[in-house]
């Protein structure tokens, strides 16, 4: 059955980049235009200006982590409000404000159509399979083709930058005891899109790309805290004068732990 998004179920959602308005930038852009001749590579290289990466692989890794809250954004959906929104290419775009005074993109998500496909009151399995397809192979897995194409940027690393916030959503739910009641359905469908679920609802893949970067946390104690390592490098160092490491970068961190101390290394 499909309804609009309530104004509640819209206050959620922007916690995790959802837009209600359309912005004036040069980096606001409906989605389905990108993959127009040469407006991706035009995109990726106005990224690279304002992130002042060093060169366009590294801005197409960035464009890719921050496309990763738009799956971030509609998986929330699926298991917290029990909703499918359209995540068609067509229906999607974009939208950064020029007012943010920040050094790096942050953009959100807009969609000109917010009805959305509530969950079957019985059975959510076929509903559920749906939306993990047309989230990533209809959407995610298309962008992130184009993305690498026009970058070279090999598809591991930009796979993995929608992974890390993939486990980010659910283990940060699985923790918040405001979710408690819902428990049950974020474990499970967390378990399912992790390991179960057919790589043939990512796109056309042998394999579960969130699963083949999903690993156990382990504790570091020059951040006292357990830390997931990633598997490829998401290149963030490059864009910071200082060569700044993520804390979960598989490459040598001894660099950014000596010479800058924990409290200046991010997380993915």
């Amino acid at each position: 059955m499909a309804n609009l998004l309530t104004g509640e179920e819209i206050g959620h959602l922007k916690e995790f980049r959802f837009s209600d308005r359309q912005l004036e930038s040069s980096l606001s852009s409906p989605v389905i235009e990108l993959f127009e001749a040469g407006k991706m590579n035009e995109y990726l290289h106005k990224i690279k200006q304002k992130i002042s990466a060093p060169d366009i692989q590294v801005a197409a890794s960035m464009f890719m982590k921050r496309y990763g809250f738009f799956a971030v954004l509609n998986l929330y959906a699926m298991t917290i409000l029990d909703k499918r929104l359209n995540v068609s290419l067509q229906n999607v775009s974009l939208e950064t404000s020029d007012e943010e005074e920040i050094w790096y993109w942050n953009p959100k998500f807009y969609f000109y159509d917010i009805q959305t496909v509530d969950a079957p009151l019985t059975s959510r399995d076929e509903w559920r399979d749906e939306t993990i397809r047309a989230i990533f192979q209809l959407n995610i897995r298309e962008v992130l083709m184009s993305v690498s194409k026009h970058s070279g940027l090999s598809k591991k690393v930009l796979w993995e930058n929608i992974a890390i916030y993939v486990y980010w959503l659910y283990e940060s739910v699985l923790a918040n005891p405001k979710y408690d009641k819902k428990r049950e359905t974020i474990l499970g469908d967390f378990v399912y899109i992790l390991k179960k679920a057919n790589g043939e609802l990512f796109g056309e893949l042998g394999f579960n790309p969130l699963l083949r970067y999903y690993g156990p946390k382990e504790f570091h104690p020059e951040y006292e805290q357990n830390i997931r390592t990633r598997k490829t490098c998401c290149l963030y160092y490059k864009t910071t004068s200082t060569e700044e490491r993520c804390k979960t970068c598989p490459l040598n961190c001894e660099l950014g732990v000596r010479k800058h101390g924990p409290k200046n290394s991010r997380s993915s």
